[in-house]
């Protein structure tokens, strides 16, 4: 009869209702989901993992040394297993095929770090303390890409930016705390320090273990023949990598830039790495703001351009204040692109596909610091020179940029 639907379209007529019935299902989930609940137990596990576990490290180096629990070489390649580990993290992540229920996840990953913590105050050679760093950097590379889809990934397009900034200021929370805190708890001994820092982390821990809200992240197998790096997503994942490059110098590099080099005094360079701190706390939320109102990849491409500028800032004066503009905007957004591109991906790629692909670009990014944290070594001892690091940071940040931009013409 002529308009009857047949059985075969009365029957997709019911798996499309079925679908927009489930997807409605899912939206008003999503809409109850403590969004903002879950940014704050992403920041505290950020904080732990990264800015303490991670970051914290830098600090107690020259009093380990100074104590003779560890040779200054000894130090450096614990810093390095600390980075394999992330790596390790990273990848187990990013190849996990197996649905995960995030609160459990993340509160034992956490736990782990804080024995980890508390286990390195006791000094029983470097074999000991290099198993406690490689398993706190599998922990710190874990949370990066399991937040990333456990709370970024929930949030809206329209708040995305704001949820992931709250999530990702731990890490600049962290580095924060290392300038401000750790020198003044010193004076009590290294176990002393190593135990405060691990009840900070336990007390953080507990916090997230009561308050992180139920989800589950289901990720899905890449289908054979579907494509799931494109242009784009490879331009980000590039832009993202050369982000390590523009970092590296301010990061390990400023704050003797300012003291020695500068002759200003070892009180000039831990202003800076304050500064350094301070711009990393602020930097995500407030570029996560801008990027809900903007979009991700715009401010994305802007924010690489104003950090290749701030990166070159020391090229051309040596005024305090100009130079504390340059740490600051380094800072604030070189780990500002951490949320970004995060927040990007997450509105490019499927959302169960996004910890695998936010894993990738972890890996690429530490890859690229463990790389540049040896190049520019060898380059400040070949050269003599702060402004020649600087100037390679201004321009790779600079070409970040256009990665970005070409991105968003190819997407």
């Amino acid at each position: 009869m002529a308009g009857a639907a047949t059985p075969d379209v009365r029957a997709e007529a019911f798996r499309a209702a079925g679908r927009s019935i489930m997807q409605a299902g899912m939206e008003g989930e999503d809409k109850k989901f403590p969004l903002y609940r879950a940014a704050a137990c992403g920041l505290l596990a950020m904080l732990v993992s990264i800015g303490i576990a991670r970051f914290g490290f830098s600090p107690l180096v020259p009093a380990l040394v100074a104590a003779h629990w560890f040779s200054p070489a000894q130090a450096f390649w614990l810093g390095a297993v600390n980075l394999l580990g992330y790596l390790l993290g990273a990848g187990v992540m990013r190849g996990w095929t197996r649905r995960i229920v995030a609160r459990p996840a993340v509160v034992g990953l956490l736990l782990l770090t804080d024995v980890c913590l508390a286990a390195s105050a006791l000094n029983l050679g470097i074999l000991y303390f290099g198993v406690w760093r490689l398993l706190s950097g599998m922990t710190g590379g874990a949370l990066m890409v399991l937040m990333a889809a456990a709370v970024t990934a929930r949030a809206p397009a329209s708040r995305r930016g704001q949820v992931g900034g709250i999530t990702f200021a731990g890490m600049g929370a962290g580095i924060l705390l290392s300038g401000l805190v750790l020198p003044r708890i010193l004076v009590l001994g290294l176990p002393a320090t190593w135990l405060i820092l691990a009840g900070l982390s336990v007390a953080a821990t507990a916090a997230v273990a009561t308050f992180m809200p139920p989800s589950t992240i289901h990720p899905a197998p890449a289908k054979a023949g579907e494509r799931t790096l494109t242009p784009a997503i490879l331009l980000l994942l590039a832009a993202y990598g050369l982000c390590a490059v523009g970092f590296v110098p301010h990061m390990l590099f400023f704050a003797s830039f300012e003291a020695l080099g500068l002759h200003r005094g070892i009180a000039a360079g831990a202003g800076a790495t304050a500064v350094l701190g301070l711009a990393a706390t602020v930097g995500p939320p407030v570029l996560g703001r801008i990027a809900d109102r903007l979009g991700f990849l715009p401010t994305l491409a802007a924010g690489y351009f104003v950090m290749a500028l701030a990166a070159a800032l020391p090229l051309v004066t040596a005024a305090p204040l100009l130079l504390d503009i340059s740490v600051f905007g380094v800072g604030a957004i070189g780990l500002g692109t951490v949320m970004l591109t995060s927040g990007a991906l997450s509105g490019m790629v499927p959302g169960p596909r996004l910890a695998a692909t936010w894993g990738l670009a972890t890996i690429t990014y530490a890859v690229m610091q463990a790389a540049c944290a040896a190049g520019f070594t060898t380059l400040f001892h070949a050269t003599g020179s702060y402004l020649v690091l600087f100037a390679v940071a201004g321009s790779a940040a600079m070409v970040a940029a256009w990665c970005v931009w070409g991105a968003r013409k190819v997407e």
